[in-house]
C-alpha cells in the first residue's frame, strides 16, 4: 500500500531532512544482497553491523536514495536521528492506511505453527499477507507491514520479543484488530528475568489490542488469569481442553499416529453448540492446542468449522519444527532443531516417546536462559530419565552438564548419555550406531546449528517423507 513517494513525502512521514535531490521510489530494501534497481535503502545499524558501510554497494546495484542517520553525499538521501524508528514510522503510516484486519501472534513456543495454520486457513478465501520467515521483531515487522497493500483482506503478523516493551511497540505499528497468547514458557529468560516477566510482555499483545478488538488466550496456560485480566473490556475467545473454554477439544479422545512417514493427529473440534472432525499432518498435543489457537481466530474472522478443518488438513511440518525425514538405515529423523526452550523440548519429546519405537536425543545448549541456564540444563536430565529414551548425544557446554546429571543418576532407567566437543564428531558416533526404526529427536537452541547434523543423518537420497 506504500506505492509510489517522493522523498519529500517521505521526510515528512518520519520527521527528517531531505538531502539532495527529491526521487521517487516505490519499494524500500535493507540488505543489499537483494536490493533491487529503483530501491529506497534503509540503512540500519545493529550490535555487530553498520549498513553504513554498503552505501556504495547499494549505489551499485541500483539504489535511487538512502535514509540515514548521518550525513551522506553518496546519494540522495532522507536524514533522521534513528533509521531503525524511521522504519517503524514509515510502517505504521501505511498500516493506517489499510483497511485489512491483522492479527497477531505471539508466544513462547509455537508461534510459527499457529501462523501457517492461520495461514492455511484463511487463504481458501482471503487475500492474506502473512510474516515470513522469522520477521517478527522490531525490523521484520515494519517490513511486513510495508508489505500491505490494498488487495489484502487480513494481515497475519507474528510478534517476537526478547525483552520488555518489544511487543508494544510492535503493536503501536501494527494496530491489531485480533491477538493470541499461544503460551509462556521459559524462553529468552535472560531478556526477561524471569516467567512472569515474559507473561506480563506477552500481555502486551493484549493490552495493544484496538478498543473493539479480541484476544484469543489460553484457557491451560498457569498465566491465563493474567493475560485475561489485561484484556479489560476487550472480546476474548479462550481454547484449551474442556468445554470451559470457547474453543475446544477433548485431550483424550486425541489419537497421534505415524504412517508411511508422515506424522498424523485427528481430533473433534467444538465450538458453541457445533462440532467438527480435524486431521492434521502434525504430531503431539501441543500441535492440537495450536490449531485450537488458529481456529479460534478463525472463528473471530467469521470462518466456517467446515472451512478450518479443511484449511487444517492442509498445514505441512514447518522445517525445522517437528519434522520427520527418512534417516540412514530406514530411522526416523525428527528435525526439530529451529530453536529450543524447556517447554518445547518438553513437547517435542513426549510426542517422540508416544511412537513406541526406540527414542535417542541428539541434544545442543538451549540458549538465552540467563542465570537459570545451568539449573535448567541439569534438570533436563530428570525428565529424559523419566521417559522412554534409550541414548542421548549431546554437543555444547551446558548439554554437558545434562549429560553429567544422567550419568550420575543413581535412580531409574539407565539413559546411555554421551557429549561430545563437536557437531562432526557427535554426528559420526550417532550414523555409525543408527538401528532401523528408531527415532532420533534433534533439538537445539538457533545458535546451535544443529540442521548441520540433520544433514549428516537424513539418507541423501531421499527427500522428506513430508
Amino acid at each position: 500500500m506504500m506505492g509510489a513517494m517522493d522523498l519529500r513525502q517521505l521526510a515528512h512521514v518520519v520527521n527528517g531532512s531531505l538531502k539532495g535531490e527529491n526521487v521517487s521510489f516505490s519499494n524500500i530494501c535493507t540488505d543489499t544482497r537483494s536490493l533491487q534497481k529503483g530501491d529506497l535503502f534503509f540503512v540500519l545499524k545493529g550490535d555487530s553491523y553498520d549498513a553504513n558501510d554498503f552505501i556504495e554497494n547499494a549505489k551499485a546495484s541500483g539504489a535511487v536514495a538512502a535514509v540515514v542517520s548521518k550525513d551522506c553525499d553518496v546519494l540522495p538521501t532522507v536524514l533522521v536521528d534513528d533509521t531503525t524508528a524511521a522504519l517503524g514510522k514509515l510502517a505504521q503510516a501505511v498500516r493506517m492506511k489499510a483497511d485489512a484486519p491483522v492479527v497477531a501472534i505471539t508466544g513462547s513456543n509455537g508461534k510459527t505453527s499457529v501462523k501457517e495454520m492461520l495461514l492455511a486457513i484463511l487463504k481458501q478465501s482471503f487475500n492474506v499477507l502473512a510474516t515470513e520467515g522469522n520477521l517478527n521483531n522490531h525490523i521484520g515487522v515494519p517490513l511486513t507491514l510495508l508489505r500491505l497493500t490494498k488487495e489484502h483482506q487480513v494481515a497475519i503478523i507474528e510478534m517476537g520479543a526478547s525483552h520488555a516493551g518489544e511487543i508494544a511497540y510492535l503493536c503501536e505499528l501494527a494496530k491489531p484488530n485480533f491477538s493470541v497468547i499461544n503460551n509462556i514458557g521459559e524462553a529468552h529468560l535472560e531478556g526477561f528475568g524471569s516467567v512472569e516477566g515474559i507473561a506480563n510482555a506477552k500481555a502486551e499483545i493484549v493490552e495493544g489490542l484496538s478498543a473493539n478488538g479480541v484476544a484469543i488466550l489460553n484457557q491451560e496456560d498457569a498465566w491465563y488469569e493474567t493475560c485475561l485480566e489485561k484484556a479489560v473490556d476487550r472480546s476474548v475467545l479462550s481454547f484449551g481442553w474442556s468445554d470451559n473454554a470457547s474453543v475446544w477439544s477433548e485431550q483424550s479422545n486425541v489419537r497421534s499416529q505415524l504412517i508411511g512417514g508422515r506424522f498424523e493427529i485427528s481430533f473433534t473440534l467444538h465450538y458453541q453448540q457445533q462440532f467438527v472432525d480435524v486431521q492434521l499432518n502434525l504430531l503431539g498435543d501441543h500441535n492440537v492446542l495450536n490449531a485450537l489457537a488458529a481456529a479460534s481466530l478463525a472463528i473471530a474472522l467469521g470462518v466456517s468449522l467446515p472451512d478450518i478443518a479443511t484449511g487444517l488438513a492442509k498445514v505441512e511440518p514447518v522445517a525445522g519444527r517437528m519434522q520427520p525425514l527418512v534417516g540412514v538405515n530406514d530411522s526416523l529423523i525428527v528435525n526439530d532443531c529451529y530453536n529450543a526452550s524447556p517447554t518445547s523440548f518438553k513437547a517435542a519429546l513426549s510426542c517422540v516417546v508416544g511412537l513406541d519405537k526406540p527414542v535417542w536425543l541428539v541434544l545442543g545448549d538451549f540458549a538465552e536462559l540467563g542465570k537459570s541456564a545451568a539449573d535448567i540444563h541439569q534438570q533436563l536430565a530428570g525428565l529424559i530419565a523419566n521417559e522412554k529414551v534409550e541414548r542421548v548425544f549431546a554437543v555444547g557446554e551446558y548439554m554437558k552438564l545434562t549429560v553429567e546429571a544422567l550419568n550420575s543418576r543413581e535412580e531409574g532407567k539407565r539413559v546411555v548419555a554421551e557429549h561430545f566437543t563437536s557437531k562432526a564428531a557427535l554426528s559420526g558416533a550417532v550414523k555409525r550406531d543408527l538401528e532401523i526404526d528408531c527415532v532420533v529427536l534433534v533439538k537445539g537452541s538457533r545458535s546451535q546449528g544443529l540442521e548441520d547434523v540433520v544433514g549428516q543423518l537424513v539418507k541423501q537420497e531421499e527427500t522428506p517423507c513430508c
